[in-house]
């Protein structure tokens, strides 16, 4: 009776899933470099949310085998990817409360597996930049990552938690490189002529 007992906890140890949740963002030194180069002005973080459409539980979680990964900022993927933004944005001393160009997202995407024998995550999002609120630029950006798993969960799953928070930094950084952001976040000329 009593190693009955001791299978039965046994077993609902292995079939109840537990919950993580994401590390706090760490700054990206890529994506201070970047956003020191070429005159980048400041700007401001405003509304990341679900993009229209998606199913609710994309922002809420990402199941890992027997883990439900979270995020610590409200429990959305969304405002951690704009909590992630914003992080480096102070760190390149590029944020500014009261500039005039807003940076706005929706989640589009967000994904990770960890199989037997190979992982692969996938985050997304639409950026949008807005001055004086008037929208000037608009993308979804997507960054993928594939890495060699294990069929022993106390390695793949860390591995693919990893591989999964990851992304956000790259989703940020291919987001601040892009040209057409680049583009459109450069200052706006004054056409007065210096003799008027």
């Amino acid at each position: 009776m009593k190693f009955a007992k001791v299978i039965i906890v046994l077993l609902a140890g292995l079939t109840a899933g537990c919950a993580q949740s994401l590390g706090a963002h760490q700054v990206t030194l890529e994506a201070v470099q970047a956003l020191r180069a070429d005159g980048v002005p400041t700007m401001r973080v405003g509304t990341f949310a679900l993009a229209p459409g998606r199913n609710a539980s994309m922002d809420k979680g990402v199941i890992i085998r027997s883990v439900n990964l979270t995020s610590p900022d409200g429990g959305s993927f969304a405002v951690y990817l704009a909590k992630a933004l914003e992080t480096d944005l102070r760190a390149a001393g590029k944020f500014d409360e009261n500039s005039p160009l807003v940076v706005q997202g929706l989640l589009t995407d967000s994904n990770v597996n960890a199989g037997i024998s190979a992982g692969d995550a996938v985050l997304g999002a639409r950026f949008s930049l807005l001055r004086s609120g008037n929208a000037i630029f608009e993308k979804e950006i997507t960054v993928r990552s594939n890495w060699d798993s294990s069929f022993i969960g106390a390695y793949a799953i860390p591995e693919a938690m990893h591989q999964y928070s990851a992304l956000y930094d790259k989703l940020v950084l291919q987001f601040l490189t892009d040209a057409d952001f680049r583009r459109a976040a450069a200052p706006v000329m004054s056409l007065d002529l210096p003799w008027r």
